[in-house]
């Protein structure tokens, strides 16, 4: 499978820090610290497949530029009452996106209302391996993101 390094866009909508020291002419970095521009990472495997479906589950659908029909009407759903057909809606669409992905294939989810949003459970394979994979993933009110427990 691909391996994927590059920069981490996780927390990538936080504010950035100021605690950095100055060097000697007054800007970031100095002979003894560099400057380390964003965090890099690695990625491969079934990490890179769970990641790649929960920046899916972070875009809105409409909002890739290009790609009209990519994204999730899942944040619509998060400030409905909590209900049946709420919940049935929520799988609905967490289902959908899932089967964009032709490396992932969902086995199970289950969905629970969390402190400030809906926890999403999953048990899912990768393929071509069929790896299983289980996961937690919240879906934030506050925030309005999705990120792995």
């Amino acid at each position: 499978m691909a391996t994927y390094l590059g920069f981490s866009t996780i927390n990538a909508c936080n504010p950035k820090t100021t605690n950095m020291t100055s060097g000697s002419a007054g800007g970031p970095g100095g002979i003894r610290e560099g400057i380390s521009w964003g965090n890099k990472f690695s990625l491969a495997d079934a990490q890179l497949v769970v990641q790649d479906f929960i920046n899916a589950l972070n875009i809105r659908l409409g909002t890739k530029v290009g790609q009209p029909g990519y994204g999730t009407r899942l944040w619509d759903f998060i400030f409905e009452p909590n209900n049946a057909t709420t919940r049935i809606d929520v799988e609905n669409e967490i289902r959908r996106v899932a089967s964009q992905d032709p490396r992932l294939q969902l086995a199970e989810l289950v969905t629970y209302t969390y402190d400030n949003g809906i926890l999403l459970e999953i048990q899912c394979a990768i393929l071509p391996f069929n790896q299983p994979i289980a996961a937690k993933i919240s879906l934030n009110r506050a925030t309005q993101r999705a990120a792995l427990l």
